[in-house]
C-alpha cells in the first residue's frame, strides 16, 4: 500500500505535476515526497522500499579478543583453589597484565552472557538469613574479658 504511493508520486511527478499538488493530494508532507524522490534519483531498483532502521553498529559492544580474555581469565582464576573469581578479581588481573579495560558491569555482562556467573549455593542473596540462625552462628564480645561466647545458648 505505501510502496504504491511512493510509485504513483514519482509517476505524477515524472508526468509533469508539481511536487505540491501531488503531496497534498495524497496527504503526505514535502518532506515525504522528496525524500522518496530523491531515493528514485539515486537509481536504485528498489528505490521505494523502505530501508532498515536499525544501527549498523553495536558500539558498546566488545571485541571477540577482548571477550576471550575476560573468559580465560575467569577460567584461570576459578582454577586456582580459594580464589576469588568476581568482576574485580578479573579486572584486578587484567590490569596486572597491563591491560586498560571495560568498566565493572562490561564485563559482569559478558560473564553473564557466557553462562559464567555462579550462583550461591549455601545462601540465596535475596533471602534473609532468619534472626534465630543468625544468634546460633555469631559470637558476641564479651564485656568481662572471657573467652568468647555464643548469643544463643539454647
Amino acid at each position: 500500500m505505501e510502496e504504491d504511493l511512493r510509485k504513483q508520486a514519482i509517476q505524477r511527478h515524472l508526468a509533469g505535476e508539481s511536487p505540491k499538488a501531488i503531496y497534498t493530494s495524497l496527504h503526505r508532507s514535502n518532506k515525504w515526497f522528496f525524500k522518496w524522490l530523491k531515493r528514485y534519483q539515486s537509481g536504485a531498483p528498489d528505490w521505494y522500499k523502505e530501508h532498515s532502521r536499525a544501527p549498523l553498529a553495536r558500539p558498546s559492544e566488545i571485541g571477540t579478543v577482548e571477550k576471550e580474555l575476560i573468559i580465560s581469565t575467569r577460567n584461570l582464576l576459578d582454577s586456582v583453589p580459594f580464589a576469588q573469581i568476581g568482576v574485580s578479581a578479573i579486572k584486578w588481573e587484567l590490569q596486572k597484565l597491563g591491560l586498560p579495560f571495560h568498566s565493572d558491569s562490561t564485563i559482569n555482562r559478558t560473564l553473564k552472557r557466557e553462562g559464567l556467573v555462579k550462583k550461591n549455593s549455601i545462601f540465596s542473596q535475596r533471602r534473609r538469613i532468619s534472626v534465630l540462625y543468625r544468634s546460633l552462628v555469631l559470637q558476641q564480645h564479651p564485656s568481662d574479658g572471657s573467652r568468647w561466647t555464643p548469643l544463643h545458648q539454647g
